[in-house]
């Protein structure tokens, strides 16, 4: 729905919570794999939301963008 002044602010909103999110990336060698994911707050009263995950023994997973959108996983 388009406001008044000819704006999508849905589609604003979105823009915004991509700022929000953080990365994570994977390396796999031969013999070696690694996860990394960027931790950090918002701000000074902000907690940190826990971005990597272990599946078992051999198995790992790690979150890139915002931890919510990753619920169904």
């Amino acid at each position: 729905v388009f406001s008044p002044q000819g704006r999508l602010h849905q589609v604003e909103y979105a823009l915004e919570a991509v700022k929000q999110g953080s990365a994570a990336v994977g390396l796999r060698s031969k013999n070696h794999a690694i996860l990394l994911a960027l931790k950090r707050s918002t701000g000074e009263l902000a907690s940190y939301q826990q971005k990597m995950f272990r599946i078992d023994d051999h198995v790992g997973i790690a979150i890139a963008g915002l931890t919510s959108d990753a619920r169904v996983l």
